[in-house]
């Protein structure tokens, strides 16, 4: 809402909507106190300042501001080594900042935030826990569903003036100012307490507005707290104990010391964040379910300091989070909004309790030794809290010896712990290895943690026939279908075998997360608080109450593999190697919105400069353009380099109009080569075979095992998008969408009628990958082939042939098709490329 300008006068900074030209701060400060600046030494350096409660100086990123200039920048640190300083003016007298003047200048400013903060904190509490008290029987967001179903519009329930509520399109409610009703189902409030200066201003506005017996504080001690987290959560405590005598405080913690975990799972990387699921979530969710003596997960209203400034990531964030970790909780950020420095005025011109590791230069005052955290943070968890973090870098050393890494303490520096994908390096004498004939599934399991025999009941309804001699047959109902699994276990190991279901995806996928839970878990509580209905308990040993389960597989749909434990120390591996291509672009690089025909009329009405000029009247430039962007490049319209029109792109502009079958076939083509995305699909997804959104991403995992499930599930949404928003689906069948209801599935159909100039292309750029200019009909049609004109099209042996000969006999002579005899020679040109193919038969 407000831009942040420098206050001269009280050293300090002041909140404006209407700035003078040049005056806005692109970064908004924070405040420095005398602590940080003894740990740069300037101290030492002849500066003098007294140790004052007030902060001295302001600093945006890595430089320092006194009375709004410059005089100080840093840049450096890491675990072992202090930052540098890279400017400091001459010594100077510092003054704290004026706080009295502070508050005049921003107390106007400071109440518009706080007090809209503090009513929509009480709207949402209203319109979710008022709601329940009286209406208890209506499930509001369920009537707006039905409405959205029947309209095809995002609809909301509203509250009248007179009491009632009515139900109407978002955006009328929106405009008109209504205030919405939601999920009248809440059976506990919570604030999620963490000891960082976020969490302390939602406590504060929460405590202004909501009575305190209507709410609990919850504070996660994860194991890698700091001690002034832990010391400031006594002191917040005991503030509003007094002030609140009602309100109740309560700390969540995992039942195992958190390097218990590291021993049992590898460390925690940017890729694998267990410990955040393991140490904070699941901890706090027991704990709700113990205070709602619900005996299941209670529907929980959790206010968090979750702000848009502090990543990209939570910049996409709602104000209002449903479902956003676990369906039965909505996740509510009352100052999603502000800027650090507002947050920061709102503590200093309250007087609210400042955890002293912000007072020593720490941004933030999480976790010690987080994968997430920065060099700097390392630097100054360890410099000050050495009992602290001593103990995990120790861990990062020990482990780094055990596979063998060179350099240890380079390693540690430059942090390269953290991007660890899988499991490689770690041991375990635990294994799974999964054996397919013909459509029947086999598994063989080594010393597995936890009883099978359990953890087969979340999958379906069983019945167990011990035979003796360690040999069972278990009959499984999953959804429809009966399923005999048997069962031979001997000392240590045991066998799996299922006659006659590798067709059938989501069970053999399902199937083995189950495998994976009886072999890797470690109990650590994280699936436990999945289980909607309170049938599965993990502590001390998995016990599956078959009487409450209710087969929703959430306890194995939540996490990749189905288990922490093994999604963390897999072994890693892909069937597509990009190491192969660099010039492959990931998955990772299609986020959500997939290519559509209605950008690329637009893109080809100005090519050279729709990307920079026009594309802002029809793409979210942030959000869309980017994306649409790597499509382009990955269809080979668009350079790489300089996002420029590449001569393929300018020979196809006129088939768009003229012929839209090649332009587009040969498009796909270019994506099945230059696309993981694509690529993947046409390796994988079988011609006129019918599958569920659920069998793709079954598929995807197992190609993708090391992509974040977030990122496959939003690539799967920017293919099926390019389906319907291109002739690729429901034109040319490639890939067409079927909506039944609330299902998703999609079929591939043969394409025979591919254009000449498609297939010449197609089989040289298949030539330029494999490095032979001399193919076989045999090859592409091979049942392990991937790639090809086959894979791309699903064309069927006699057209292809026939494209062959009119080839053969084309002017240009591009090929020669030996079919005579038992021959399926196919001879390319040595002196040709692929682009070459384009300009000799697109002239």
């Amino acid at each position: 809402m407000f831009k942040v300008v420098w206050d001269k006068d009280n050293n300090g900074v002041r909140l404006t909507m209407a700035p003078k030209s040049g005056e806005a701060l692109n970064v908004c400060p924070r405040p420095v106190f005398w602590e940080e600046l003894d740990f740069l030494g300037l101290d030492k350096l002849g500066w003098q300042y007294p140790h004052s409660q007030e902060p001295l100086l302001w600093a945006c990123d890595r430089r320092y501001f006194y009375k709004g200039e410059i005089v100080l920048e840093t840049r450096g640190g890491n675990l072992f080594d202090s930052p540098i300083l890279t400017y400091i003016s001459n010594p100077i007298s510092l003054e704290p900042a004026n706080l009295d003047g502070l508050v005049t200048a921003n107390i106007d400013s400071l109440f518009l935030i706080e007090h809209e903060a503090m009513d929509f904190i009480d709207q949402v509490f209203d319109s979710h826990i008022t709601k329940r008290t009286d209406n208890p029987k209506i499930e509001y967001e369920k009537l707006a569903s039905k409405m959205e179903i029947a309209t095809s519009q995002k609809h909301t329930v509203v509250k009248e003036d007179c009491g009632s509520f009515d139900i109407m399109p978002e955006s009328e409610a929106e405009r008109l100012g209504k205030r919405k009703i939601y999920n009248s189902k809440i059976d506990l409030a919570i604030v999620s307490f963490s000891g960082g200066k976020d969490s302390q201003v939602v406590l504060d506005l929460v405590s202004r507005v909501i009575p305190p017996e209507k709410y609990y504080v919850i504070y996660s001690d994860t194991g890698y707290e700091l001690p002034t987290s832990l010391s400031l959560y006594e002191e917040v405590k005991a503030k509003y104990k007094k002030e609140y005598p009602n309100l109740n405080f309560y700390t969540a913690k995992n039942h195992q010391h958190v390097l218990y975990y590291w021993d049992e799972l590898d460390t925690p990387s940017k890729i694998h964040r267990w410990c955040c699921a393991v140490m904070k979530t699941a901890p706090l969710y027991r704990l709700l379910k113990e205070l709602s003596q619900l005996g299941k997960q209670p529907n929980v209203l959790a206010f968090e300091g979750v702000r848009a400034e502090e990543s990209s990531t939570r910049a996409t964030y709602a104000r209002i989070g449903r479902g956003v970790k676990h369906g039965n909780v909505v996740n509510v950020r009352p100052i999603f909004e502000w800027s650090v420095t507002e947050v920061w005025l709102y503590i200093l011109l309250h007087n609210l309790p400042i955890n002293k590791a912000y007072r020593k230069g720490l941004n933030r005052v999480g976790c010690v030794i987080c994968p997430l955290s920065s060099e700097l943070g390392d630097c100054l968890d360890h410099k000050f809290f050495p009992e602290t973090s001593q103990p995990f870098i120790d861990k990062l050393r020990e482990n780094a010896s055990k596979a063998g890494i060179k350099g240890i303490e380079t390693y540690l520096k430059e942090r390269k712990w953290k991007v660890r994908a899988g499991g490689n390096r770690h041991e375990t004498n635990s294994a799974i290895e999964y054996y397919s004939h013909n459509n029947d599934f086999k598994a063989v399991i080594t010393n597995p943690k936890e009883d099978f025999f359990e953890w087969i009941n979340v999958l379906g309804s069983i019945k167990v026939l011990n035979i003796g001699n360690g040999k069972y047959d278990i009959n499984l109902k999953f959804r429809e279908t009966i399923y005999s699994i048997a069962i031979v276990i001997e000392d240590n190991e045991m066998q799996v075998d299922i006659k006659d279901c590798s067709h059938d995806i989501p069970f053999i996928s399902l199937f083995k997360r189950v495998l994976n839970k009886t072999v890797f878990c470690v109990h650590c509580e994280v699936c436990e608080v999945e289980c909607p209905t309170g049938a599965l308990s993990v502590v001390p040993l998995v016990k599956v109450n078959a009487s409450k389960c209710i087969h929703c597989h959430r306890c194995l749909t939540f996490k990749d593999n189905g288990c922490v434990a093994a999604n963390s120390i897999r072994k890693t591996s892909t069937m597509i190697n990009n190491e192969s291509n660099m010039n492959v672009f990931s998955i990772k690089k299609f986020n959500t919105f997939g290519l559509r025909n209605s950008w690329i009329q637009q893109y080809y009405k100005t090519p050279e400069t729709f990307l920079t000029q026009e594309a802002k009247d029809y793409l979210n430039v942030k959000k869309q353009l980017p994306i649409f962007t790597n499509w382009l490049m990955s269809a080979g319209l668009v350079d790489s380099k300089d996002k420029s029109q590449t001569e393929l792109s300018k020979i196809l502009a006129d088939y768009l109009t003229t012929d839209s079958a090649l332009f587009w076939q040969m498009l796909w083509v270019n994506l099945c080569f230059d696309n993981e995305l694509c690529l993947w699909f046409s390796a994988n997804i079988d011609y006129d075979r019918l599958y569920l959104r659920e069998d793709l991403t079954a598929l995807m995992e197992h190609t993708f095992n090391t992509v974040p499930e977030s990122s496959r599930d939003n690539a799967l949404k920017s293919l099926l998008n390019t389906f319907n928003e291109t002739p690729l689906g429901n034109n040319m069948n490639i890939g067409r969408v079927i909506k039944t209801g609330n299902k998703v599935s999609v079929r591939r159909s043969p394409l025979n009628d591919v254009s000449l100039p498609v297939m010449a292309y197609s089989l040289y750029r298949y030539a330029e990958k494999t490095g032979r200019h001399s193919l076989t009909v045999s090859e592409l049609y091979n049942s392990e082939q991937t790639d090809g004109i086959v894979r791309q099209f699903g064309i069927e042996r006699e057209p292809l042939e026939q494209t062959l000969r009119s080839l053969e006999q084309d002017v240009n002579h591009v090929l020669r098709a030996e079919l005579k005899m038992g021959l399926d020679n196919i001879i390319l040109r040595e002196d040709l490329t692929s682009e070459d193919i384009i300009k000799l038969m697109l002239k």
